[in-house]
């Protein structure tokens, strides 16, 4: 069985980590209140956490006969699992590619050896030329992009 808790904020899922950890020590008899209607997605970024849910084993420390001359022994703690961070995306590059007449001449190429020059053809008289050196160098960005569209590697 699997369970998929969604938090809003870190506040919340800090606080949601804080109410199943004090159930499971005090082994609290109250119910945990389960959200049933959806909620819409706010404007912020969301975390969704979602792991395998186990049982977790809530014993207390069996009291152990200490020595007369031993210090009192304290119960340890039971270790908690830390979370796993989230992987983060790669940055996406801000600057926009450029494009030069060889390497649209070159994708071009490609689509002609394929067999496809009437698509070629085609492209071009929607960017309203008829050779490829007529493309004014504003517009190599969108006809790059065309090409791609195409099926042009470039």
């Amino acid at each position: 069985m699997q369970i998929t808790v969604t938090f809003n904020s870190v506040e919340e899922m800090k606080d949601f980590t804080e109410l199943v950890m004090v159930g499971a020590k005090t082994e609290s008899s109250a119910p945990v209140k389960k959200q049933t209607t959806p909620q819409p997605a706010p404007a912020q970024s969301q975390q969704v956490v979602s792991a395998p849910v186990a049982p977790v084993p809530v014993s207390a420390p069996v009291p152990q006969p200490a020595p007369a001359q031993a210090p009192a022994q304290t119960p340890q703690a039971t270790p908690v699992q830390q979370p796993v961070p989230m992987p983060t995306s790669q940055p996406v590059p801000t600057t926009a590619a450029t494009y030069t007449l060889d390497d649209l001449g070159r994708a071009g190429m490609t689509l002609m050896d394929s067999g496809r020059q009437g698509d070629l053809l085609n492209l071009l008289a929607q960017f309203g030329v008829a050779t490829l050196p007529e493309i004014p160098p504003a517009q190599y960005g969108a006809f790059a992009t065309a090409l791609r569209g195409l099926g042009a590697q470039i």
